[in-house]
C-alpha cells in the first residue's frame, strides 16, 4: 500500500512539475522573436528550449515517460498518459493570453479539439511508454515518428541556428535510439545462443 501510495505521489508531482515546465516553456515559444545573424548564446539557448519543448515529439515522449515510469498495465498507461497531456494542455491554456479575443463558439471549438489532440497524443504515448517495458522494439515507433517530424520540418527549417539545432537533436535521438535497439538485439542474441548452448550441453561459453 505504501510502495502504491508513494506512486501516485510521484506521479502527482512529475504532472505539476513538468506539466508547468512544459506550459510556461510552450507559451514563450509562441511568442519568440525572430533570431537574425547577431544572435546571443542566452538567447539561442532559451530560444532551443523553448522550440525543443513545445515540439510534437517532446510532448509524446513525456507521455511515454508517464506510461514507462508509473503504469502497472496498458489501460492504466492510456490512462496517465491522456491525463498527463491534458494537465499539461490545460496550464498551458491558464498562461496563455490571447491578444485577440474570439467569439465563444470559436474558443469552444479550439478548445475540443486542442484537448482532443492532446488526450489522444496522451493515449498513444503512454501505452507505447508501457509497451517499451514489455519490448524494445516498440522504440521504432518512437523512431518513425522523429523521422516524420523531420520531414515535416522540412528544408526550410535548416535554414537558421535554432532550426538547425532542433534537427540535429532528432537526428541524435534518432541514432541513440537505432544504436541501442542494435546493441539490445545482438546481446538478445547472443545470450540465447549461449542458453541454446548450455542445454545442448556441447560446450559451455563463458
Amino acid at each position: 500500500m505504501a510502495k502504491y501510495t508513494n506512486t501516485r505521489s510521484s506521479l502527482i508531482k512529475f504532472m505539476l512539475i513538468v506539466g508547468l515546465i512544459v506550459a510556461v516553456f510552450s507559451v514563450i515559444s509562441d511568442n519568440l522573436p525572430y533570431l537574425g545573424d547577431g544572435v546571443t548564446i542566452l538567447e539561442f539557448i532559451i530560444s532551443y528550449l523553448d522550440i525543443m519543448i513545445n515540439s510534437l515529439p517532446m510532448w509524446f515522449i513525456l507521455a511515454l515517460l508517464v506510461g514507462y515510469l508509473f503504469a502497472k498495465d496498458m489501460k492504466e498507461a492510456a490512462f496517465l498518459g491522456s491525463i498527463y497531456t491534458i494537465a499539461s494542455i490545460t496550464f498551458y491554456f491558464f498562461y496563455k493570453v490571447d491578444t485577440i479575443p474570439l467569439p465563444f463558439k470559436e474558443q469552444a471549438i479550439i478548445y475540443a479539439i486542442w484537448f482532443g489532440t492532446s488526450a489522444i497524443g496522451g493515449i498513444l504515448g503512454g501505452s507505447l511508454g508501457f509497451l517499451s517495458k514489455k519490448s524494445k522494439y516498440a522504440l521504432l515507433i518512437l523512431l518513425g515518428g522523429l523521422v516524420f517530424q523531420l520531414l515535416v520540418n522540412g528544408k526550410d527549417s535548416w535554414g537558421d541556428i535554432v532550426g538547425i539545432s532542433q534537427n540535429l537533436t532528432y537526428c541524435l535521438v534518432i541514432l541513440v535510439i537505432s544504436l541501442y535497439l542494435v546493441i539490445f538485439a545482438f546481446k538478445r542474441n547472443r545470450d540465447q545462443n549461449v542458453e541454446y548452448l548450455k542445454g545442448d550441453g556441447s560446450y559451455d561459453v563463458l
